[in-house]
């Protein structure tokens, strides 16, 4: 089972306390009366927007957090992603989002290691979804894991260009951490970004053409 390293992280800080691991439990309770993957996936990412809306409300908080947009240092990491979110993503393609497929093959092939996902170029490692022009195109949909990263160190450090995940300071974000461990850990086909959704896309296709067998040249019903 993948499960997303800060969200863990979190969750092992506090799994001694009984008050936390309470809490985990009501929340995955919750999710678990929601039989649709992507109602979930939805919900919490509405509660993660929440809590990370309610940290931006103290002050130093909005001065000492570094991201901004167009800056997508971040955006050259491997993402876990659940099988609803990854339902998401797919909807979003066939909406018309733009994705650079040919990244998402490659990607795709490294499956769920991170070595192999690291082996790549820094060039290649960029998202799917990050447009030439440095912008999320599915940011309104971007996983619950890419909603809990802000960092307070030099954006620069972010940067992957030698193959490993640089030290970096980040904003603690535990209890949106909490709702992110607790969806993961419902067991769905957590996986890693590209494989994840190219699995769905491909599905999709191999569905769509046992519909629509027919791939020849077209012909009138008349001849």
């Amino acid at each position: 089972m993948v499960m997303p390293a800060i969200a863990t992280r979190t969750y092992k800080l506090f799994e001694k306390d009984s008050s936390f691991r309470k809490l985990i439990k009501r929340m995955t309770t919750k999710l678990k009366k929601m039989n649709d993957p992507m109602k979930r996936a939805h919900f919490v990412h509405q509660k993660i927007d929440h809590e990370i809306k309610e940290q931006f409300k103290n002050p130093s908080v909005q001065t000492l957090v570094q991201c901004k947009k167009g800056c997508s240092a971040c955006c050259h990491s491997q993402v876990a992603i659940t099988e609803g979110e990854a339902q998401i993503l797919a909807q979003r393609i066939n909406e018309g989002a733009e994705v650079n497929y040919e990244r998402l093959h490659l990607q795709a092939k490294a499956g769920t290691s991170t070595s192999a996902f690291f082996k790549m170029s820094f060039e290649d490692r960029a998202c799917a979804f990050l447009t030439d022009r440095g912008l999320c195109s599915v940011y309104e949909d971007r996983p619950s894991v890419c909603r809990t990263n802000y960092v307070l160190s030099d954006p620069k450090n972010c940067e992957i260009r030698a193959g490993e995940n640089p030290t970096v300071q980040l904003l603690n974000t535990f209890s949106a951490d909490s709702w992110v461990y607790s969806l993961f850990q419902l067991r769905e086909k957590n996986g890693a970004l590209a494989p994840s959704l190219l699995a769905i896309l491909e599905e999709e296709k191999k569905q769509a053409s046992k519909a629509f067998p027919w791939s020849g040249p077209d012909q009138s019903i008349d001849s």
